[in-house]
Parts: structure tokens; sequence; C-alpha cells
């Protein structure tokens, strides 16, 4: 048998194959009968939901189901947006021990892409979608002076490309990053880095447009924040940090967003509030300065909402990994602390897509939205909600991960053996 021979039957093999693309394959599907929580609007009891393709095509009280499509009964259910999780790792770590591709050397990398490392494989991925999450701001670092680039992700997919939601979104200051043994050791030269830094982007953009500056990367990423231009995450943890952070933002006219686990915030609420800052508070959990109320983070995202500070809550203090799934158990504490449940489901959706420039694509159930959803039991606040289907961009996800298949697998060997003991 010839080559030739060979080759046209498989030839002919790929001609019979339908060529279909993974979205025109997509069944719609109809969710049914649960109470359907839009976020940006009332909830609707009974209410249905009708995803086609990846996008959400109708929601209402009543609505025309496609034909073929699977209808799921929700009776009994609560339908909420997919949880976002403002400045994570995920995509770019994995678990202890195996390495990550955050915070490198260097006190100013503002060029540095998280894209160019994503990890589809990054076990995180799963533990955190498995409890409603399904979309995170990544950032290439928050721990230098001046860290790289922001990324908009959905947490699933077989190709970066295929994750992606918005590259470069923000870029990442931290006014808390003093040095150890080296410039700058104090919060005065903290504060003139930035300053140096950033008077030397705007001597090179006036260079640039009168066509005189040879390309720098640096420079060239640090220029693109000012005048506001592209946003910048401000990690501030201190009061001295935030004051810089006021700073800065005010002198250089940049579009800011104040990341902060630090009860000092409270001296500067009547400041934000004026200027509209947005704010990832992030100190919930974390226990308050010495000598201060003992509950007085928890209150705090209640005097955010008080002060009309647009505001979204982090599950914790740093750039978040498989933990960014407690942040329904963040909500639930500031609503028992006086945040309204409407304010603190927003806080952990709408509010952080808002917040990013992403709520024409995530954050609340609307039609044209991306069809990023959970289906859980009770409201997603209440500790005891278990998630029961988790939906990205029209796809149903499994709900199982490494934490699952441990899970299960231990469960299994106690089981045997005390099976084998009766």
């Amino acid at each position: 048998m010839n080559r030739r021979t060979v080759l046209i039957p498989a030839l002919l093999l790929v001609l019979l194959i339908p060529s279909v693309s993974p979205a025109a394959a997509q069944e719609a599907v109809v969710i049914k009968g649960g109470t359907i929580v839009p976020v940006s609007g009332p909830p609707i009891p009974g209410g249905s939901l009708v995803i086609e393709k990846d996008r959400i095509s109708a929601v209402g009280k009543t609505v025309k189901v496609p034909a073929q499509a699977r209808v799921m009964d929700a009776t009994g259910l609560f339908v909420y947006p997919g949880l976002v999780a403002p400045l994570t790792a995920i995509g770019l770590t994995n678990y202890p021990g195996a390495g990550n591709d955050i915070n490198e050397v260097g006190l100013s990398t503002p060029y540095l892409d998280p894209f160019e490392a994503l990890n589809p494989e990054d076990e995180t991925m799963a533990v955190a979608r498995v409890d409603g999450v399904t979309s995170v701001l990544t950032a290439a670092g928050t721990s230098r002076l001046i860290n790289g680039r922001v990324i908009a992700l959905r947490l699933d997919g077989d190709l970066p490309e295929e994750m992606v939601l918005r590259r470069d979104v923000a870029l990442v200051f931290n006014t808390s990053a003093k040095q150890a043994g080296t410039f700058p050791t104090t919060f005065e030269g903290v504060s003139r880095y930035f300053t140096d830094k950033l008077d030397k982007a705007r001597l090179y953009a006036d260079k640039k447009k009168a066509g005189d500056a040879a390309r720098d990367p640096e420079m060239e990423a640090l220029a693109a924040v000012l005048d506001g231009g592209k946003p910048v995450v401000f990690v501030a943890q201190g009061e001295v940090p935030i004051r810089i952070a006021l700073r800065l933002m005010a002198d250089y006219k940049i579009k800011g967003i104040l990341f902060t686990a630090s009860n000092d915030i409270l001296k500067y609420v009547d400041e934000i509030a004026a200027r509209k800052i947005p704010v990832i508070w992030a100190g919930t959990t974390g226990l308050p300065d010495r000598w201060k109320p003992v509950d007085l983070n928890y209150h705090m995202a209640a005097g955010l909402s008080e002060k009309k500070i647009l505001f979204a809550l982090s599950e914790s203090a740093g750039q978040g990994g498989s933990n960014v799934r407690r942040m329904p158990v963040v909500a639930s504490l500031s609503v028992a602390y006086g945040l309204s449940e409407d304010e603190a489901v927003k806080a952990i959706t709408l509010h952080p897509a808002r917040i990013f420039g992403l709520d024409d694509k995530i954050g609340s159930l609307e039609i044209g939205k991306s069809a990023d959803l959970i289906v859980c039991t009770k409201p997603i606040i209440q500790a005891s909600s278990k998630i029961r289907h988790v939906f990205i961009a029209g796809r149903e996800i499994p709900q199982e991960s490494v934490q699952t298949r441990l899970r299960d697998k231990y469960r299994t060997i106690v089981e045997e053996r005390m099976g084998r003991k009766k």
C-alpha cells in the first residue's frame, strides 16, 4: 500500500466529520422556577433565565423557551451572578511548594504582563469555582513598589486566550512596600521614589509627543497611568501609605483604586467619598489595631456603604489564591455588622466588576452579559448555602476540585475501614 492510498481514506474521514465550534455546539439552557437574583435589580421569585451559547438571552418571571433547550428545574433554589474576586494570584500560582509566577525581583516592573505566565492547569481555579467564583482579577505581583499589570480572567478554558476577559486592566502600586537594607527603607523614601518615577514618566510622555524619546518599557507603562489614563490599584496598609496613595492620585491625576486592610481608612473616608475613589476592603477578618474595638473591622463595609463609596470585598489582605472562595463569609460577617444584604452581594459581584470596568460583561444577570452564574440552595451569603451548579460563559462546570477528590478518597477509605470493623 503506497502513501497515497493511506492518505485518501484519512482525508475523507476528516471531511465527513462536521466542523462545529464549541460555542455553536453548546445547547441552550433554561433555569426555571428559582429565585433569580440579578443584583442590578430586585430578586425575581419563581423566575427563569435563558442561556444561549455563552450569553444570557432572557431573564424574567416568564421567558420564551428556545427549541430543544435543556430545562433545569431550580424550584427552591437561588440563581446569582458568579462571584468576582479582586486582586488574586489565581492562574499564576498553585498550592504551596508548586511554585508561582508573581512578585518578580525589582522595585519597578510595570511592564510585566501576567498573561505570559498564565497557567490554565492551576488547581486553585477549580477550588474557587466550586464555591461560586467565576471571574478574578489576577496581578503580576503586589509586594513590590511598582508591580506589573492586572488581567481579568474567567476561571475556565484550556488555553490562556480562552480565559481572558480583558488584558491590561490596571497597574499595581504598593505604597506600603518599604525595603530592608536598600532604598527606600522609610515612608519618606517610598513617597520620593514614586514621585521621581512619575515625574520621569511625565517627562518621557512629553518627549514622546515631541518625537524625541527612545522607547523605554518602564516609562511607557507608567506614562499610561498619568492624567486619568489606565487605572492604578494602590495597595496601602496603614495611615501613612493611604495618605501617600491619595496624594499621588491627586498630584498626577491618577484614576486610583484603593486596596487596604487597614482601619486607618476611617480617617480618610470623607475625602475618599468626595473624590469618588473606589475601595477594595480586605480587612474584615483581620484584627484591628491595639486599643481599638475588637469588632471594628466587621463594621467597616457598612461604614463605606453609608458614605456612598463604591467598594468591593476581598477575603484577604494579600493576593488571594485558593481562599478567594471565602468571599461569601466576609460578606455575611459584614451583614451581621450593619451592611445591607443587597450591598453585601453587590460587593462580591457587581461592584468589583464596576470598579475594574467589566460591568458590561459580568457582575449581574442581564440580557447580553456573559452567562457566568451560580445556582445555590440558599442566599449566597448564608454559611449553610450549597452551590449546586456553576456556569461560565454558558458552559456548566463540573463541581470537582483537588479538594473534593481528596475528600471523596479519604471518606471512602474511612467508610471501608469502619465497615470492616463492624
